[in-house]
């Protein structure tokens, strides 16, 4: 009688249990793969620690020049670029800062006075503004729009500290401010800025430090302290031009070796520094261009052209300013304040003179600020004024709405309306202006 095998109960599987092998070795191997994963984790950040630790001691990089840092396609680097090209025999006699309050409207200003296109990536200057100015210079009078999108009064700081020097230095600074450039909910820390990012290149460990630790709080020197205590991390742009020549060698060859012809697709005609012109559809879309100055796009020639006489529809950015102004961000308020300190104690004491103008809002963007954070920027105003500073407040009713394309950023019209206010105040003080520049005193 054949041996008949006893009946065993069928595995239910359930949707909650997938299938598993029950090969032999199978529980073995996983337990293997975890283990080899759990113990490689420690022992990376071990590695890298100590390869930190070795390098932080040694300090074998040697900081990168400005003019070795890598290119990137933003607003800071384009224009520290170019700066440092135009002022090789002088600099500009007079640099505009401030956020794209004071870059938008200066531009499109400067697209009508000239009665063409503008692309502000490759022509910075305001001839509109230079040739307002009563200037001994008048012929040579250059006015440098370093007015920077999303800008923050510490950054015009670090800007200034990174570019300016007693050889290399303009006549005079125009700074427009407002209070997002103090209390600005999306930054809570004066070192995550873009322009801090790159022109922290420019310093010295020494002057950061003096700086920054007077200047912010624990939580706000986060990433200084990251850049300086993981020494990897802090000399990343050193580490990327190490391999930069052995990657393209490596590159090169290979490409050699297989034949490749790259002249068809790298030889193609890109836009030269002074090829600011766009055609048909690109023409039409003005507009768009304004709006992409303030986006995170690559900042290239031929990406931003702004046209003359522009009809920029009105745009509503209340939801937008409800997120900035969430809150009074009290202790970016104070840091700010310190580096407004600090940069006018610096252009003091090179002898450059400095106008601060309180930049034009309209009414319904003031009623998004938090309750009683204006009266304070009025009263910090008011109190750098006692201390010799150059205050010019424009933020009044002579700016209608027919000078806003949203509540906050003027068009052409204001921004001509901008410029020839600053211009007058400047040459109705001159004397004033001259006999300031060296007065300004610092309250730390």
């Amino acid at each position: 009688m054949p041996e008949i095998e006893p009946l065993t109960k069928p595995e239910i599987r359930t949707e909650e249990q997938p299938w598993v092998t029950t090969a032999p070795n199978a529980s073995g191997e996983k337990a293997t793969v975890k283990s080899l994963a759990t113990c490689s984790f420690p022992l990376a950040l071990a590695i890298f620690l100590g390869i930190n630790l070795v390098s932080g001691f040694a300090r074998p990089l040697k900081p990168l020049s400005p003019e070795e840092l890598p290119f990137k396609a933003t607003w800071e680097c384009q224009r520290a670029k170019r700066f440092l090209a135009d002022s090789q025999r002088q600099a500009p006699q007079t640099v505009l800062f401030g956020s794209s309050l004071m870059m938008i409207p200066t531009t499109c200003a400067e697209a009508d006075y000239k009665k063409t296109l503008i692309d502000p990536v490759v022509d910075p200057y305001s001839s509109r503004f230079a040739s307002l100015l009563n200037s001994k210079e008048s012929k040579t009078e250059r006015a440098f729009n370093y007015a920077l999108p999303g800008a923050m009064v510490s950054d015009h700081y670090f800007i200034e500290r990174a570019l300016f020097s007693q050889t290399r230095k303009p006549q005079r600074v125009v700074l427009g401010i407002t209070l997002r450039d103090f209390i600005d909910c999306g930054v809570d820390t004066p070192t995550a800025t873009p322009a801090y990012i790159h022109y922290r290149n420019y310093l010295s460990e020494e002057a950061l430090d003096e700086v920054l630790q007077k200047n912010l709080n624990f939580w706000q020197k986060r990433n200084y302290f990251a850049e300086r205590y993981l020494y990897l991390w802090g000399r990343h742009n050193e580490i990327q031009k190490l391999a930069t020549k052995p990657l393209q060698a490596t590159y090169d060859k290979l490409v050699s070796q297989l034949g490749i012809d790259t002249k068809g697709v790298l030889g193609a005609k890109v836009p030269e520094d002074n090829d600011s012109t766009t055609g048909g559809e690109e023409t039409k879309k003005g507009g768009d261009k304004v709006d992409a100055i303030m986006a995170a796009q690559e900042v290239k020639p031929g990406n931003f052209v702004i046209l003359p006489e522009m009809k920029l529809p009105w745009q509503d950015n209340t939801r937008e300013y409800k997120k900035r102004f969430a809150h009074k961000n009290e202790a970016v308020f104070k840091s700010e304040q310190a580096f407004l300190d600090d940069l006018l104690a610096y252009n003091s004491s090179l002898g450059i003179e400095t106008t601060i103008v309180n930049m034009p809002l309209t009414e319904s963007n003031m009623k998004l600020m938090p309750k009683g954070s204006y009266d304070e920027y009025k009263a910090m105003l008011i109190a750098l004024k006692t201390r010799g500073a150059d205050v010019l407040d424009l933020n009044d009713s002579s700016f209608d709405l027919s000078c806003f394309r949203d509540t906050v950023h003027m068009n052409g019209r204001g921004g001509a309306k901008l410029l020839a206010a600053i211009a007058s105040h400047i040459n109705t003080n001159q004397d004033e202006l001259a006999g300031r520049k060296n007065r300004y005193q610092k309250t730390n």
